[in-house]
């Protein structure tokens, strides 16, 4: 997996793409790509709510 450079590890919670990645997933961990409305600029993960990725930006 590439290393992708998150500016704000520290701030992750347990709902962050970086971390669902890198760790095994919830089962119903899916909801949070439904209806994606953000891309992360960093890992380009398309997700609901912003605060799921490091770089949001509105799709």
């Amino acid at each position: 997996m590439a290393k992708n450079n998150c500016d704000h590890p520290e701030v992750h919670d347990d709902f962050h793409v970086c971390q669902l990645t890198a760790n095994q997933s919830p089962p119903d961990i899916d909801k949070i790509f439904e209806n994606p409305r953000y891309v992360c600029t960093n890992c380009g993960a398309k997700v609901h709510d912003a605060r799921n990725v490091c770089k949001p930006e509105e799709l």
